[in-house]
């Protein structure tokens, strides 16, 4: 089976689950494009020894996600691919999912005209499809389906980002460059929350999920967001780097609640 559509991702210590996703989706006849960030660790072998689909990428140590994101669109591109859509390797989908993205590329052809990205989730999936389609400023990497030919008008991704800002820089080079960024927010069987590390806060009477990162993560996050609103300017993006900075503002709030508070099931 040829599909329309080919999958990336850029993995650092896997848990196993990934690789059954993986096995999925080229079992359902999917070519899949993987930069890994630990590659000593070997965790692929038995994807890599089972199917002439996977595509296996390495520079032999962590080199971020700007680059492997950067790796994955270029050499699926390369090998005559249109589109791929990029998962985060503690995303999970499944199949329905899979065929959900293809079906709707196939069916929109005009898109590849106008956006670089188009952003699938299951935010608003119960709603009805007429309020799930919108174009948007700012979106994450995963559930991303790239149109390969302008991520090459583009330049691809920045590799100079290597975590935090990489889909947001791609978001205002997106604009910068004449493309649209849209989101797509009723995506069955995607789920972006239940492998995350978050925990549950109160704070004023609510509950949000929060994590607590390392001081190298918050650093990064502050030099990115500061680069950006710096690149925004420079672009004459004003909304852009004001909607960076209420970003920053907001994280930096979290991180220092996520330290004051009990998580609540201490409670």
């Amino acid at each position: 089976m040829n599909r329309s559509i080919a999958l990336g991702f850029v993995i650092y210590n896997p848990e196993e689950a990934f690789s059954s996703r993986v096995q999925l989706a080229v079992d359902s006849g999917f070519d899949a494009y993987i930069f890994d960030n630990t590659p000593e660790k070997r965790s692929l072998d038995r994807l890599q020894e089972g199917s002439g689909r996977v595509n296996y990428l390495t520079c032999g140590k962590n080199h971020g996600l700007g680059l492997g994101i950067q790796a994955v669109c270029a050499q699926a591109y390369y090998q005559n691919h249109t589109a791929l859509v990029f998962f985060d390797q503690d995303s999970v989908f499944d199949a329905n999912t899979l065929d959900f993205i293809e079906k709707f590329y196939v069916e929109h052809p005009e898109l590849k005209f106008t956006h670089s990205t188009v952003v699938f989730n299951s935010v608003k999936e119960s709603k009805k499809a007429r309020s799930c389609f919108k174009d948007v400023a700012l979106a994450i990497n995963s559930g991303s389906l790239f149109y390969l030919n302008n991520l090459k008008t583009l330049g691809w991704h920045n590799d100079s980002y290597f975590v935090d800002g990489v889909d947001y820089e791609f978001c205002l080079r997106s604009s910068l460059g004449g493309f649209k960024v849209a989101e797509y927010s009723c995506t069955p069987g995607f789920d972006h929350a239940t492998e995350q590390p978050d925990r549950q806060y109160r704070f004023l009477w609510k509950a949000y999920a929060m994590r607590a990162y390392a001081f190298s993560r918050i650093q990064d996050v502050t030099v990115s967001s500061f680069r950006l609103i710096f690149s925004a300017l420079i672009g004459r993006q004003i909304k852009f780097a004001y909607r960076i900075a209420r970003h920053w503002i907001v994280f930096m709030v979290m991180q220092t609640l996520v330290r004051i508070l009990r998580p609540i099931d201490r409670d």
